[in-house]
Parts: structure tokens; C-alpha cells; sequence
């Protein structure tokens, strides 16, 4: 079995534009996600859970490893891949 490394909160949204582009973000900058909440929205008809329907949605929660997660929230903030150096 690995080493399980625990997750950290870097990014909530419930937009599902932002989404997209959260994820190739991250990916871009290699840096490992797991999505927490994506599977119960339809982004033509909002969240649903049961019959209680959520125009709004439920928000998508980003989880990156603890070890990254400054790494990433520096990366969301700043909206750019941080400089690679010379």
C-alpha cells in the first residue's frame, strides 16, 4: 500500500465555468486533484438531491495534497503559473 498523503481544501465554486478552468490550472501545473461534489450537478439544471431541486448548485470542492496545497492556492490566486526560472 502507498504512502497516503492526507487532502486539502484549495478551491470552492459552484460555477460550473470555473470548473474548467480550475482544473487546467492545476493540471497544467502538475499538480494531482481529486474533485469533491462535481457528479451532482447538471449544469443546464442546477443540483439534485432527492427531489429538492438547487438552481445555485452544490459547490465542487478541489482537494490537492497537503504538501501542494500552498503551491496550488499561490497558483489560484495569482491566476498564472508561477515562473519556472531561468
Amino acid at each position: 500500500m502507498q504512502n497516503e498523503e492526507s487532502l486539502e481544501i484549495v478551491f470552492e465554486t459552484v460555477h460550473s465555468t470555473e470548473v474548467a478552468i480550475i482544473k487546467s490550472m492545476l493540471e497544467g501545473a502538475g499538480i494531482p486533484f481529486l474533485t469533491r461534489g462535481e457528479d451532482e450537478y447538471d449544469a443546464f439544471r442546477g443540483a439534485f438531491r432527492g427531489t429538492v431541486f438547487n438552481p445555485g448548485g452544490r459547490p465542487v470542492v478541489f482537494l490537492v495534497p497537503a504538501s501542494m496545497a500552498e503551491e496550488a492556492r499561490l497558483l489560484l490566486e495569482a491566476g498564472d503559473p508561477p515562473d519556472e526560472g531561468p
